[in-house]
């Protein structure tokens, strides 16, 4: 009959002369064909190879020929099935067992049935190859195991088989647990595994709290997990929770019994890191459990200081009202009013002005909230404060009052609310400077004409330390238009200071010649004097001439013209 036909020839239903003998279980004759060269792997219409037929039918003869010819064990037919899928669904064990063996023979170290039940959460096929002998903890390339990939589809019904036969489940099956699609597969991986390391349940107490799993926290403490284990930051899960701001997490190990005491290396408390967070709901529930308001880290901040640092009124005021102390000082005696000012926070500063804060209150270098409002150009932190009844005179350390800190950052609103609020314009600071040099150092010109205005010009002339007035540090920093607005607002051109220096001899050392411009050409009134001697026995000329500048030759060339040397 095969003489003049192909052998491998197809009928209607694409089957060669194979596939007919094999379903049939006929050995003999799938014998005789595969000796003559029929093709073991041709698939018929529905995808399905003599293997295919033959072990859907449980003949153990004909499986066992296709083996031995070299039968591909995982061809998938049009419904994705292999041979043993076939031979399972048709409860015909003999073959199921026959084809894993097979695998085991031919196929170490690839992807296998029961890698594949996994993927598929086919759960009575994964039994069924348990059952018959399969590898529970076999990888394949890829040094996945069955159990790697139930977790990884969340496969859980296939998951609790393997789990119950003793799969392993390590390190990095939990983290995959945790970052694949479906984090409820983890509670199969607890609940049903045998063995799981302390290292590894810790671990994943710390994942549950990142991933905010109330559930899985739970349960990992009703397992056993140490509830205050320490990570490698030396945090506890309640500690990370806070700092996460993980509300619901920090719930389940609240009511489970977390440790209050526990602290971060900086030693902040859980109350610390809930309040940095912002996380309200957090905090009211550890007050809720009794936890102490006043305890302090390293740098005695207290929960209140962090409250006020982010600007959370809401948390001011339950702290404040759970027996936060409102002036609490840190190593620097900053208080939580002086962060608010600091900051800008206005939120957070109502709330303390509202509860009674000391407005006047100084930390180490004496500065109040009041200097660092003005010292930001804060008008609305500054007015709020002045009308909370600030002192708007409080002198620092270095006896500066917030209008000479507003003066010498150029904030010209700061220093009108100030004044207007009964700050002296007139008053020294450890270096006998008024506000008025430091606006003159800055040739802050509005800033001038506001306090001479306030001063009726009477404080024109004052004098620092070193008895320089405005007019010599406004030549001293080459602020010709600030020259023009002193000496038209009746400054005394030739003062000298304590070198007998005048803001002419100024001008000329530090080489400013739109400076001295102004000041020799300056014609109203009393003149600069030329001939002027300092202390040194110089004259501007020789000042100009003895001091390399910039612009030494031009203001030589001015000061002569002007002395009538040269032309």
């Amino acid at each position: 009959m095969l003489k003049d036909n192909d052998i491998n020839t197809l009928n209607s239903s694409s089957e060669t002369l194979l596939h007919v003998a094999a379903a049939n279980g006929h050995v003999t004759i799938m014998e005789y064909l595969m000796s003559k060269g029929a093709k073991v792997d041709v698939k018929d219409k529905n995808g399905r190879t003599p293997l295919h037929r033959a072990a859907e039918k449980g003949h153990e003869g004909a499986v066992k020929g296709l083996l031995q010819s070299g039968a591909y064990l995982y061809s998938l037919n049009t419904e994705g099935k292999t041979p043993l899928h076939l031979a399972a669904k048709n409860d015909h064990s003999h073959i199921v067992t026959m084809l894993l063996k097979e695998e085991a023979r031919s196929y170490r170290n690839q992807h296998n049935f029961l890698h594949m039940a996994a993927l598929k959460d086919e759960t009575s096929l994964a039994k069924m190859l348990l059952k018959a002998g399969a590898s529970i903890d076999g990888k394949d390339e890829k040094g996945q195991t069955a159990l790697s990939y139930a977790v990884l589809r969340g496969s859980e019904s296939t998951a609790k088989v393997l789990l119950e036969a003793g799969a392993s489940v390590d390190s990095n099956m939990v983290e995959r647990a945790f970052n694949s699609n479906h984090p409820s597969i983890f509670k199969i991986l607890l609940e049903y595994s045998k063995d799981l390391s302390s290292e590894i349940m810790e671990s994943a107490l710390f994942r549950a709290v990142q991933k905010n799993l109330p559930g899985i926290v739970a349960a990992l403490i009703d397992r056993g997990t140490d509830i205050d284990a320490l990570n490698d930051m030396r945090y506890t899960p309640l500690l990370l929770a806070c700092e996460t701001g993980k509300a619901e997490a920090a719930e389940a190990l609240i009511e489970k019994g977390a440790n209050f005491g526990m602290r971060t290396p900086a030693s902040d408390t859980a109350l610390h890191l809930a309040v940095q967070a912002g996380a309200d709901s957090i905090a009211h529930l550890l007050l809720q459990k009794g936890m102490e308001t006043n305890l302090i880290n390293q740098a005695h901040e207290t929960p209140l200081h962090f409250a006020a640092l982010h600007n959370n009124g809401a948390l001011v005021g339950l702290l404040v009202n759970a027996g936060a102390q409102i002036n609490a000082a840190t190593k620097e005696f900053v208080t939580p009013l002086h962060i608010v000012s600091q900051r800008g926070n206005t939120d957070a500063a109502q709330q303390l002005l509202h509860h009674k804060a000391r407005v006047n209150v100084k930390d180490k270098q004496l500065k109040s909230p009041l200097h660092f409002a003005a010292e930001r150009g804060d008008k609305a932190m500054v007015e709020m404060l002045l009308n909370a009844n600030a002192d708007p005179n409080a002198q620092d350390k270095e006896k500066k009052t917030p209008l000479h800190t507003a003066a010498a950052r150029g904030h010209l609103g700061i220093v009108k609310v100030l004044l207007a609020g009964k700050a002296r314009f007139g008053v020294k600071d450890m270096d006998g400077c008024t506000p008025m040099h430091y606006a003159a150092m800055k040739g802050n010109t509005e800033i001038v004409k506001i306090l001479l205005a306030s001063g009726k010009n009477k404080n024109i002339d004052d004098r620092n330390t070193w008895r320089k007035t405005a007019l010599h540090i406004a030549a001293e920093h080459g602020h010709s238009n600030m020259i023009n607005v002193l000496l038209r607002h009746g400054a005394a051109i030739n003062a000298s200071d304590s070198s007998r220096d005048t803001a002419l001899h100024c001008a000329c050392k530090a080489g400013h010649l739109n400076a001295v411009n102004a000041l020799v050409n300056w014609s109203q009134g009393e003149k600069a004097n030329l001939l002027a001697a300092n202390s040194l026995q110089k004259t501007p000329l020789q000042v100009a001439e003895f001091n390399t500048t910039e612009n030494q030759a031009q203001i030589v060339t001015l000061l002569k013209k002007k002395m009538l040397i040269t032309k």
